[in-house]
C-alpha cells in the first residue's frame, strides 16, 4: 500500500526462511484485499476500513490523516483543520476511504461536480490535487512519502487515525502466516 514500508518485515522473515522466495506487490486502496481472496497473495497490508469478510486481520499500527490541498489553497498553511473545514472542497477520492466526509452536514464541494477522476497512482492524485484543485485525505505516511512542492498536507484534528493492518484468508492456517504477522507487528 501507498506509504507503507515493508522492507523491515520482509528482510527479517527472509533471513529466517532463506529457502523460501518471498515477492512484494504493490497494491492499492481498490485492491488490497482482491490478491489475498484471489489466492496469489499470501498477506496483504491493508488500510481500514475494508470488507473483512473471509478474512484474518492483525492490527499493526495507526497514523494520523492529513487533507492534502494546493499549495496555494486557504488552508495550506494552517497549522490544523477540522473536517468541517473541508465541506467546501471536492473530494476527489473515494468517499468510502473518509467516512467523516458523509457526516458533513453541509458538502457544498461535490455539488455539480461530476464523477469523481479516477486514478491509477497516489503520484496522478497528488498531480490532479495541483492541478486541478480539490482535497484528499490520506494517512501522513503516505502524504509525506510521497513528496510533491505544489501541494500542502495538513493535519486534521477531528478525524481519527488511519488504522494499518495484516490481512490474510481466515482459511489459511499456517505457522509462517502466524510468524510473518508477529514479525511485521513488531516492526511497528
Amino acid at each position: 500500500m501507498p506509504g507503507i514500508t515493508v522492507t523491515g518485515a520482509v528482510r527479517a522473515f527472509s533471513a529466517r526462511h532463506p529457502e523460501l522466495s518471498v515477492q512484494v506487490v504493490r497494491t492499492s486502496w481498490s485492491d488490497q484485499v482482491q490478491g489475498v481472496h484471489e489466492g496469489f497473495l499470501d498477506v496483504s497490508y491493508v488500510r481500514l476500513p475494508i470488507d473483512h469478510r473471509g478474512l484474518e486481520l492483525r492490527p499493526l499500527f495507526r497514523e494520523p490523516r492529513v487533507a492534502v490541498v494546493p499549495a496555494g489553497h486557504r488552508l495550506a498553511d494552517k497549522e490544523s483543520i477540522v473536517i468541517a473545514d473541508l465541506a467546501p472542497e471536492r473530494l476527489l477520492q473515494d468517499p468510502d476511504a473518509v467516512p467523516e466526509w458523509r457526516d458533513l452536514p453541509e458538502r457544498t464541494g461535490d455539488e455539480e461536480a461530476g464523477p469523481r477522476p479516477s486514478f491509477a497512482t497516489v503520484e496522478e492524485k497528488l498531480e490532479h490535487v495541483a492541478t486541478s484543485g480539490g482535497v484528499l485525505v490520506l494517512p501522513l505516511s503516505t502524504a509525506t512519502y510521497y513528496i510533491h512542492t505544489d501541494v500542502a498536507h495538513v493535519p486534521i484534528d477531528d478525524i481519527g487515525p488511519n488504522e494499518v493492518c495484516l490481512a490474510w484468508s481466515a482459511g489459511r492456517r499456517s505457522p509462517l502466516l502466524s510468524e510473518f504477522a508477529d514479525i511485521a507487528a513488531a516492526q511497528h
